[in-house]
């Protein structure tokens, strides 16, 4: 569905207004299936000159259905307020696929995946059962690309944006492994750039093939590389606690939990 092909909502003014400074409105004015389990957004703003490969990484704000929304403000101490309560707003964070500093549009994947609040947003922003195409962007935040000639990646579904951003901002000559799982392995056609020496194993759990298992198998042959880990919290902790007694050093770790069994 191409929103921009229906009347275009105004965004909310951010000019004489008491909203944090890294806080922004955006408007989804595309949304498309990618694959098999994926949503790709591209959201319009005003000014996203402070995104770039430094922090790869946002809080998409949406405002609770059937509300009028009130959005973040700075107090006289200069603290951030969210509203709470009824009109709390839903801040997750996503990873910035894709950015156009010239046009301010910005790219996201999002995960299909059932009881999700931002998937179940994106899917009624899709089929136009959900006016909420106004929204906010916070950040950006947390890391940017990460620098290595050396990697070992692992991720599920939850991960593939911020891998697939990593990897492409790889040098050329790096080397590595990546092991990437999904229900189907790499039947859910996501798109995943490497460099010719980076490997990417997809495994499927229908198969009941275990990214975490694979990731601490190769554990011992990447004394050099980098670790890059995305998926559930308990299976995060239990390869960073490999890693740190294999001699791994903090500062080489890129190990996140980003969701709970």
């Amino acid at each position: 569905m191409h929103l921009s092909k229906i009347a275009t909502p105004v965004l909310p003014s951010e000019t004489d207004s008491n909203l944090p400074a890294n806080f922004q409105f955006v408007r989804v004015i595309d949304v498309a299936p990618l694959g098999t389990d994926f949503l790709r957004l591209t959201l319009q703003g005003t000014d996203l000159s402070s995104h770039d490969d430094t922090s790869i990484h946002f809080r998409l704000v949406q405002p609770p259905k059937g509300n009028e929304p009130e959005w973040p403000s700075v107090n006289e101490t200069g603290t951030t307020l969210w509203p709470d309560g009824p009109i709390a707003l839903h801040k997750p964070v996503y990873t910035t696929r894709a950015i156009d500093h010239v046009s301010n549009r910005l790219i996201l994947d999002i995960f299909i995946h059932e009881g999700g609040r931002t998937i179940d947003w994106a899917q009624g922003i899709n089929d136009g059962t959900d006016p909420r195409i106004c929204v906010g962007l916070s950040g950006p935040v947390g890391g940017g690309l990460m620098q290595a000639d050396r990697v070992l990646m692992a991720s599920d579904e939850t991960g593939f944006p911020a891998a697939a951003r990593i990897l492409e901002g790889l040098p050329v000559k790096a080397k590595g492994e990546v092991f990437l799982e999904t229900k189907h392995g790499a039947d859910c056609r996501y798109p995943i750039d490497a460099p010719k020496g980076v490997k990417i194993t997809w495994l499927a759990r229908e198969r009941s093939e275990d990214f975490l298992a694979s990731a601490l198998q190769a554990l011992p042959q990447h004394t050099e590389s980098k670790i890059w880990f995305a998926g559930e919290r308990e299976d995060a902790r239990i390869l960073r606690d490999a890693a740190k007694a294999s001699g791994r050093v903090k500062e080489d770790l890129r190990i996140s939990g980003f969701w709970r069994r």
